[in-house]
């Protein structure tokens, strides 16, 4: 039993995770689709703000955060002993020490920018300009969650073997 992130990039299988977890029984939830639990933060200010359509290149570094409402997902960490919160934050990080493992979903750059131009579920990341931030931060991203002690998972092979491997990994 425990508390776990699930992270990655778009494209990664977050929500995809969050389902076959679910169907398999586990607590899970995908809060990039859940309403209110998500929205986007004017970097100086704070205060919340839309995300722009097409997002413009560099919009995330010098403009906007995309967050999760802290009490929100502080209710949803608390209401469970064993839960999965499958999802990419800005703001994650402030919520490390809430997670007993962090999984961190790794996939190669070609199969990251294939699956994201094949996806329906958003827009994000078809402009020429979001797919080239999505691959910068991408590394970053990766960077820093490993260096933190993130515990990488290969989603380079099917669903079932990856949320077999999570499972295994949060006893």
């Amino acid at each position: 039993m425990g508390k776990y992130l699930v992270t990655g990039y778009p494209g990664t299988g977050k929500s995809s995770i969050a389902k076959e977890l679910a169907r398999r029984g586990r607590i899970a939830y995908d809060t990039e689709a859940m309403r209110g639990y998500m929205h986007a933060e004017d970097l100086q200010s704070g205060k919340r703000i839309p995300i722009p359509r097409p997002v413009p290149r560099g919009w995330f570094d010098t403009t906007g955060a995309y967050n999760w409402d802290i009490l929100r997902v502080t209710t949803l960490l608390q209401k469970d002993d064993d839960v999965y919160i499958c999802a990419l934050a800005d703001n994650q990080e402030s919520f490390y020490d809430a997670f007993d493992k962090i999984f961190l979903l790794l996939l190669d750059e070609p199969l990251l920018q294939h699956r994201i131009e094949l996806r329906t579920t958003t827009d994000y990341g078809k402009e020429h300009d979001e797919m080239a931030d999505i691959l910068l931060m991408h590394r970053r991203f990766e960077s820093s969650l490993l260096n933190a002690g993130a515990i990488p998972i290969n989603v380079q092979k099917s669903l079932h073997d990856v949320v077999e491997e999570i499972i295994r990994l949060s006893p």
